[in-house]
């Protein structure tokens, strides 16, 4: 079964992103994935695709994210087949593709025309959930309310607590509160709800929005006494706020408003109440005005409480926080005076170390003042040696000595850290960063001697590697080559599979870093690594399930967390489908042949984060560290590291000319192949672009029409724009992809400034990267692609 394949593990992974199990079909039998031949361009026609892959076809445009082709494909199977099955499965992926386009018009048509004339299709209970979110985003509340209605009434029992809640939001929207309390209420009782707090808060609001003001209060002190989170609680005490000021109960009021004041400052509806009790002139606590206006962002009125509380009752804490609201500001000298009044007069206070320092990043984040920010971090070490503090306060000063390069004494810090804190986790990270900067002043004995400290110290593999590494590098750079050749064996064989021992196999074979990787093939006996897999599994687990193990099998099949996601996901409500799947894979962490034949149905479905972190689980439970996975059975592997997306994504990084398994090096990294991901830092999609780069992109590239911040979660915008964004990176440092990462990840500014450090040699230039984050991502992405290589790069 030697097939050539241009995705995952074949042309599955091209299209199984669109994948969607029959609507309603109960998933006993998942087919395990089957390799389909790879695209190869020839002169000779094609043949036309037949209507039912010209849907599927339409469908993985659809998962790419290119509503205009999906259109296209549908509205081809309409015109051309004469199968009804066929044409209402087009129908109503043209709803689909219009509804996510957000025409929102034709998308009702589109799903009326389906419903009025292929009523007993299967996809039926579909069109009418996504009917009614189309009637909901038209404001025909009324309209949607029937179609969710008329959904319960056909396949009750599947994800009844969602379309309850639904049902009861539209009935809110359609102005009939009342009608909404029994939906929210089912939902709550429904299996498998998680939010029931959220839910209790509607049918609150349902209550006070039916005018039923003791009622609401009632459901609100419920909902109080069952939370423990406190932007909940406060966020509570506000709604029952308003509920007793409806009941003409003004002190009720005031007392949820002042509990809130008082235990939950940080919260945002506390300041909306603490605004009230100002207005109505309830006398407050000016400290705890002034700590709640910080919280909430109010920086001046702040400033104007803790004027107050200092003129009467001066303390550590007033100086400290006014010392931040002044930050935000802009105004870092008066910062700079209030940290030092709460240092210097209160060294006792349990505030102390923080105002400490705060005092010291505002002296060199703000003020450029290096030196004394170094001091300031010395004399908190100083002033609490047996505080855990002690060892975080060296870190930074060795740091900030070398931000203000002033490279000896950072060296000489960063030792006595490793010196003096031996068993704390930064002691081989201090002697290491002491190593890097003699190595950076040319003193390559005394980095030798940093980094054998740190060897010494060394509490990982990947830390012995590191500083193996790096002892070679001190002995390469004096002209001792055997010494250096040494080294760099050592380090090779401490962390297989690990950044530094990759490293020092690349330095001992004259290799450069991101070596391409020439030609790479796809092609591979699956069938026959599935079923060694299959058989590595029944040696090592004792496995005694019926074959073929692929398949779900009646338990997971009937589960309901399965049940849910796959009809969520055919609703296209990917995170919600992805919560339920992955709770199901997460039980089943103990059950490695649940996990694996899970793991085909997650794959079907396109679902490719949870499939490979269900590949590890079941490694992982075989007790293999990241070593071992790679001596195991190869199947597991092809999984872990696909070429998901490959159709979008391979295609991009040719245009760009960057090698193709790198760029899935960077996107397994981004986004583990998750299409809808968002991060903290508000980056979306496959290659985590934030919002503000993705508008310059798009007016570079004139492309897509009509640009939103929402396409980022089209995959194949978020590729273009990704590749994009780190060929010009490449291109920027002429092709220096150390540090076109470091720009990608960290900003190009930061990586100019590291790139001047270090501007020759790469392994330097990971070691200035001060971002963790970017340092520890170039590593992975490293590791990855040389993983990636060893799998598909055939020479």
């Amino acid at each position: 079964m030697q097939r050539a394949v241009l995705g995952v593990l074949a042309g599955l992974l091209f299209a199984a992103s669109a994948c969607s199990l029959p609507f309603g079909a109960a998933p006993t039998a998942t087919p395990v994935p089957t390799l389909t031949p790879s695209p190869i361009p020839s002169s000779t026609p094609s043949p036309t695709p037949a209507p039912a892959l010209r849907n599927e076809a339409a469908r993985s445009a659809l998962a790419n994210g290119d509503w205009d082709l999906a259109e296209r494909e549908f509205e081809r199977v309409i015109a051309e087949s004469d199968d009804r099955t066929i044409i209402g499965e087009a129908l109503f992926g043209r709803g689909d593709a219009l509804l996510r386009d957000e025409r929102l018009a034709e998308a009702e048509r589109a799903f009326s025309e389906f419903l009025s004339s292929y009523s007993d299709h299967p996809r039926v209970p579909s069109a009418l959930i996504l009917r009614a979110q189309t009637h909901s985003l038209l404001g025909n509340h009324g309209a949607a309310v029937a179609d969710y209605q008329s959904y319960l009434a056909q396949r009750s029992g599947v994800i009844d607590l969602y379309v309850h809640e639904w049902l009861g939001d539209a009935l809110r929207q359609a102005f009939r509160p009342l009608e909404a309390v029994p939906h929210y209420e089912s939902a709550i009782l429904s299996p498998g709800r998680a939010n029931v707090p959220g839910l209790g808060i509607k049918i609150g609001r349902a209550y006070m929005e039916a005018g039923e003001h003791a009622q609401a209060l009632e459901k609100f002190d419920q909902v109080y006494v069952q939370s423990t989170d406190s932007v909940t609680r406060a966020a509570l005490n506000l709604l029952a706020g308003e509920a007793l000021e409806a009941q003409g109960d003004l002190d009720g009021m005031y007392a949820r408003y002042l509990d809130s004041f008082e235990n939950y400052p940080a919260a945002f509806d506390t300041y909306i109440g603490l605004i009230r009790l100002v207005g109505d002139a309830v006398p407050v606590d000016d400290y705890q005005r002034g700590l709640v206006d910080y919280y909430a962002g109010a920086y001046e009125p702040a400033v104007a409480a803790f004027d107050r509380t200092l003129a009467t009752t001066p303390s550590a804490a007033a100086y400290y926080y006014r010392g931040l609201s002044h930050l935000e500001l802009g105004s870092p000298a008066l910062t700079l005076g209030d940290l030092e009044s709460a240092t210097l007069n209160y060294p006792s206070d349990p505030i102390w170390p923080e105002a400490m320092m705060a005092k010291a990043r505002t002296e060199w984040a703000w003020l450029d003042r290096y030196t004394s920010a170094v001091e300031t971090y010395l004399e908190l070490a100083d002033g609490r040696p047996q505080s855990a503090v002690a060892a975080d306060a060296l870190f930074a000063a060795g740091r900030t000595a070398e931000r203000g390069n002033d490279l000896v004494r950072a060296a000489d810090i960063w030792l006595r850290l490793a010196e003096e804190y031996a068993a704390n986790p930064l002691a081989p990270q201090g002697a290491f960063e002491a190593g890097i900067v003699r190595y950076r002043l040319g003193d390559y004995a005394g980095g030798e001697l940093a980094f054998r400290q740190s060897l010494e110290l060394a509490a990982t593999t990947a830390q012995s590697a590191r500083a193996y590494l790096w002892i070679g590098k001190t002995l390469q750079a004096r002209e001792d080559s055997e010494g250096a050749h040494t080294a760099w064996e050592a380090a090779r064989n401490a962390d297989p599979t690990g950044y530094y021992s990759l490293r020092a196999e690349h330095l001992l074979e004259g290799a450069p870093a991101f070596e391409d990787s020439g030609v790479f093939d796809f092609s591979t006996d699956l069938e026959a690594e599935r079923r060694a897999a299959e058989e590595w599994m029944i040696t090592t687990f004792a496995i005694l399930g019926e074959d073929p193990f692929y398949e779900l099998g009646p338990v997971l099949a009937s589960d309901p967390r399965l049940v849910r996601g796959l009809e969520l996901w055919n609703l296209g409500m990917l995170e919600e489908a992805r919560r339920e799947l992955s709770a199901l894979r997460s039980s089943l962490s103990a059950n490695p042949e649940g996990t694996y034949r899970l793991m085909h149905t997650l794959l079907k479905l396109g679902l490719y984060r949870e499939a490979i972190i269900a590949s590890r689980q079941i490694l992982d439970h075989a007790g293999m560290d990241d070593a071992a996975t790679l001596q195991g059975p190869v199947y597991f592997n092809r999984i872990r590291f696909g070429p998901y997306f490959g159709d979008i994504l391979l295609p991009e990084a040719a245009r760009h000319g960057l090698d193709g398994l790198f760029l899935l090096s960077v996107v397994r990294q981004e986004s583990l192949f998750e299409g809808f991901a968002t991060s903290v830092a508000a980056a979306r999609g496959l290659m985590q672009v934030i919002p503000s780069t993705g508008a310059s992109i798009a007016d570079q590239l004139g492309w897509p029409p009509d640009y939103e911040t929402r396409d980022l979660y089209r995959p194949i915008v978020s590729v273009r724009f990704g590749t994009h964004y780190l060929g010009a990176q490449r291109d920027r440092f002429e092709g220096d992809l150390f540090a076109a990462l470091a720009a990608y990840n960290g900003g190009p500014g930061n990586s100019i400034a590291w790139k001047e450090l270090a501007p020759d040699d790469p392994d330097l230039f990971l070691e200035v990267i001060r971002f963790a984050e970017t340092h520890r991502y170039i590593q992975v992405i490293y590791e990855v692609f040389e993983i990636y290589k060893g799998l598909y790069a055939s020479g």
